[in-house]
């Protein structure tokens, strides 16, 4: 797997997700999962690398067993995404370990589309508007079927009129905006299964790692909501 900079080989895989105002880290090693999330509005700064530390405790690891890093690439807040790709980059330089990124949508996704279910992921982007992906049901690694589009919540209406099938909406979304959605008639999933859970970041990532792929940690970039 990956080995850190004491020349130790680590079994875990670390996932970092800021991508919103909705934040969260988890640990996989392939078959076990841990996870902490948390709403951490803007203090994402302040609240990451403590919610990292006291994940390792619970899981009685230390940065020493991590042979992998994986953080959220958005899109997603411009703040929220700085910090939570900086403390990536920054934790992979100094263990020496390799860096994946996963896109914020397609971990929104993942959940619904491996279980067989057509899905709209979100990501709410300000002043009314959403940035969403359709995605085709089926095993493996999400599949966008068309690319990212930042609409109006109108726009959004009537693209999902147009979509064949009746996809459900998944997503960080304020409630406002899902109850729209509800009167329209588009069948939005429970806020539970609407919750990005970091340790499907890792899961996205844990067959990469394990099949020795890395992302160029220098060149690798958040994808910003633009209004």
């Amino acid at each position: 797997m990956g080995t850190n900079e004491t020349g130790q080989v680590g079994t875990w895989l670390l996932a970092i997700d800021s991508s919103t105002e909705q934040a969260g880290v988890a640990l996989t090693d392939g078959d076990r999962m841990a996870e902490l999330g948390w709403h951490a509005g803007r203090d994402q700064s302040r609240t990451l690398l403590a919610a990292v530390d006291e994940l390792l405790a619970l899981q009685g690891l230390a940065l020493a067993d991590l042979a992998g890093i994986v953080a959220a690439t958005g899109p997603g807040a411009f703040t929220a995404l700085r910090v939570g790709l900086g403390t990536a980059k920054g934790l992979a330089f100094a263990l020496g370990l390799p860096l994946l990124g996963v896109s914020t949508l397609d971990a929104t996704a993942y959940p619904l589309t491996s279980a067989g279910v057509a899905t709209v992921a979100t990501v709410a982007a300000g002043r009314g508007r959403v940035v969403w992906a359709p995605y085709a049901a089926g095993a493996g690694s999400p599949h966008a079927t068309a690319e990212p589009r930042n609409d109006t919540l109108a726009d959004l209406l009537l693209a999902l009129d147009a979509l064949p099938g009746r996809p459900v909406v998944s997503g960080d979304l304020p409630r406002e905006m899902v109850r729209a959605l509800a009167e329209h008639g588009a069948n939005v999933v429970p806020p539970a299964l609407r919750w990005r859970r970091p340790a499907t970041l890792a899961a996205l990532a844990w067959d990469r790692l394990a099949a020795g792929e890395r992302d160029d940690a220098a060149s690798l970039a958040p994808v910003y909501l633009h209004g």
